[in-house]
């Protein structure tokens, strides 16, 4: 049975720095797709960028909260109080915007980056979720409400059919929720991806790029048959000017894993074809 895998580059949109650089490996054939963020402060350069160089449309990166070093993100929606603070932009921390967040104000949400999208000439094959929101990882699965609107929209969805250890711990209260979702995927004919795999660790507790280069070497031997996802965020190290230190090393990583020989010699050992979409 043959192993494929889709190499996606989360945050396009983020920022001007990490949109050249997710365009340039998107150029380069170094990931296979980007996921775009429509309420992020530089959507617009994103898409520019995206048009410029004649690229396939991203993924929708559904986003519902904001970025700690950045001015809060906004909604699309003209009518969703339950996604917002008091001032009007999403919260800071995903947990709380999971939590208060009300179906039909998500749904409306989903409906507003969507329609942006397709404002900007680009049609989305897939969606996903920024900061795990959509998912239950902290705690309340939106998964349901994501399935039912992309079957409307005809749209995959990033939601592994099988759980790896690292996600299998986050979300070991949600099981039962994510086996529904799986079954109610199948129902609606939303395809979904096999396995997901990334440096899942916080980038404070990742020390030597080593370190995270292995953690992905050894998902990438243990790939089901079917097709897969390895999510990076690859950013140069202007990103320091708004990540913590930690994270802004662990993205300047993944950066460097793409363009790394020894990752590449993974992919034929273990006979893993890279693809654009599961």
């Amino acid at each position: 049975m043959a192993r494929r895998l889709v190499i996606t580059a989360d945050d396009f949109g983020i920022d001007p720095g990490t949109n050249a650089t997710i365009v340039d490996l998107l150029s380069d054939g170094l990931i296979s797709a980007t996921t775009l963020m429509p309420v992020a402060p530089a959507a617009e350069d994103a898409v520019a960028r995206i048009h410029r160089a004649q690229l396939p449309a991203p993924r929708l990166h559904m986003t519902l909260s904001s970025e700690a070093r950045l001015p809060a993100f906004r909604p699309l929606a003209s009518d969703a109080p339950s996604l917002v603070d008091e001032d009007g932009g999403f919260p800071f921390d995903a947990a709380v915007a999971e939590r208060r967040a009300a179906v039909g104000d998500v749904a409306r949400e989903l409906l507003a980056q969507l329609d942006w999208m397709h404002d900007m000439g680009l049609r989305p094959p897939g969606l996903d979720s920024h900061s795990g929101t959509l998912y239950g990882l902290h705690g309340r699965s939106l998964a349901q409400t994501a399935l039912e609107f992309c079957a409307t929209h005809q749209l995959d969805f990033r939601l592994p059919r099988t759980l790896g250890w690292a996600l299998g711990l986050a979300v070991r209260g949600l099981r039962t929720a994510h086996r529904s979702a799986v079954a109610r995927a199948d129902a609606l004919q939303v395809r979904l991806p096999e396995v997901l795999v990334s440096s899942w660790l916080p980038g404070a507790m990742i020390r030597t790029y080593g370190q995270l280069r292995a953690e992905v070497l050894l998902q990438l031997g243990r790939l089901p048959a079917g097709t897969s996802e390895l999510i990076v965020h690859p950013a140069p190290l202007s990103a320091r000017s708004w990540l913590e230190a930690g994270d802004a090393r662990k993205r300047w990583w993944e950066l460097r894993l793409l363009r790394d020989p020894a990752f590449h010699r993974a992919l034929r050992r273990h006979d893993i074809t890279v693809v654009p979409a599961w």
